[in-house]
């Protein structure tokens, strides 16, 4: 689906729900100031 869902068992629906985009960045540099990372999880 593309999202990570987490949550306890008994539970009507997961308690949280995120984007599960996993991975590196293509272009390093490109928006100065923005907090680059090496590597990044979620948004």
């Amino acid at each position: 689906s593309g999202m990570c869902k987490a949550g306890f068992a008994g539970d009507d629906a997961p308690r949280a729900v995120f984007p599960s985009i996993v991975g590196r960045p293509r272009h390093h540099g490109i928006m100065i100031g923005m907090g680059q990372k090496d590597s990044y999880v979620g948004d």
